[in-house]
């Protein structure tokens, strides 16, 4: 009987390991539902999310993606694009980026809604660095975004060029580049949706970022 009791208690415990992930991903919708972001963002994915562990897992690490940038953006100045680059938010950027980055690896495939929270929270990163620092980072950034075909993806690239067409960004003839890339996405944008407001405006910002470097033409 004894023996018979000790199986039991081992197999409740292996179903509870192997069920950690399912129950962490309960509990986050619900608290999610409840708007708990904070309460996601601050709780590690449980270490049973090795890379391509099941599709628990992908969500696991795509909601905390969410939260951590839900939680950056809640912390925006009116008006402004992106959070500002204290501290805080600097690290629920990093948390954002790293958790969309879990989610591709838990799915061992591109995971669309991952690479776009990814690229929105390295965009951010990206205009809160140091204009020589731009370019570079930008650069990485076009790549990671290269699979989003649609006009959120060409909004995303369109500002990592604009970032990187910033003066003191480089040279003018990269400069100059950088804006007329950043027009050109704004454009394949603005074929895909032509009264999306924030890629007018990154149309506008391009042109105006070009013509105010020397000999620019786009």
């Amino acid at each position: 009987m004894n023996r018979l009791m000790a199986l039991l208690v081992l197999a409740l415990a292996a179903c509870s390991v192997m069920d950690a992930p399912v129950a962490q991903l309960e509990r986050w919708q619900k608290r999610h539902a409840a708007g708990e972001l904070a309460a996601i963002a601050a709780e590690p994915v449980v270490a049973d999310c090795a890379p391509g562990k099941d599709a628990a897992c992908q969500r696991l690490h795509l909601m905390r993606a969410d939260a951590c940038l839900g939680l950056a953006f809640a912390e925006r100045a009116p008006g402004a694009a992106c959070p500002g680059a204290g501290a805080r938010e600097a690290g629920l950027l990093s948390c954002a980026a790293s958790a969309a980055q879990a989610a591709e690896q838990a799915a061992g495939q591109i995971l669309l809604p991952a690479r776009k929270l990814r690229a929105q929270a390295r965009l951010c990163a990206i205009e809160n660095l140091p204009p020589a620092m731009a370019g570079p980072a930008a650069q990485e950034l076009l790549l990671e975004a290269a699979p989003l075909n649609d006009a959120e993806g060409a909004l995303l690239r369109g500002r990592a060029l604009l970032a990187a067409a910033r003066p003191s960004a480089g040279p003018e003839a990269t400069r100059c580049m950088a804006a007329r890339q950043a027009l050109g996405e704004a454009r394949r944008g603005l074929a895909l949706q032509p009264e999306n407001p924030a890629l007018q405006r990154l149309a506008d910002d391009a042109a105006l970022r070009g013509a105010r470097i020397t000999d620019c033409r786009l």
